[in-house]
């Protein structure tokens, strides 16, 4: 390559990341809008509900979901508005499982000592291993599409659909 061309690589390098500070200043914008809504929402005193039975909840995960978003990512997008519009606090994240999982209550926690294959094993061998193998590739699925972290956060996504709650 002569200097001419690496200059060119140097400077498509310097355009993308100008091009990713424009992105990342219209989606910081886009969040204010976003809590902006939600207090006004929270002003009004608006209760956010279940999505099959509240017309709130209906057109916000159908907005996104015609937006693009994955099923799953929206009702995670939900569960979020619906705390921030009972709380007025605006949303600082929009995933509720990026910062990991903490037990509360239905959480699968033990007395003793048993090793994590002798609690794994069961739902492993649940109907054949049939039903863990639905649950690993709906989860795979949703991980390569960029709906989770890592897989980690697809469980915990998995025992919230369930009604467990995690604190986070």
């Amino acid at each position: 390559m002569t200097t001419l061309s690496l200059s060119a690589v140097a400077a498509a390098c310097a355009a993308s990341l100008v091009e990713a500070k424009g992105h990342d200043d219209k989606s910081a914008s886009c969040k204010e809008a976003a809590n902006k809504a939600i207090a006004v929402l929270h002003d009004a005193k608006a209760v956010v509900g279940d999505r099959r039975k509240c017309s709130i909840a209906a057109s916000f995960y159908d907005a996104l979901v015609f937006g693009g978003l994955a099923k799953g990512y929206s009702a995670n997008c939900l569960s979020v508005f619906r705390d921030a519009v009972k709380s007025g606090k605006p949303v600082k994240d929009w995933n509720p499982n990026r910062k990991g999982a903490k037990g509360a209550k239905g959480s699968a926690k033990t007395k003793g000592s048993k090793a994590l294959a002798d609690l794994f094993r069961p739902a492993f061998n649940h109907e054949s291993g049939k039903s863990f193998q639905v649950l690993c590739a709906e989860i795979e699925a949703r991980y390569q599409n960029d709906e989770f972290g890592n897989m980690y956060d697809g469980f915990v996504d998995y025992f919230k659909a369930q009604g467990d709650e995690i604190a986070e």
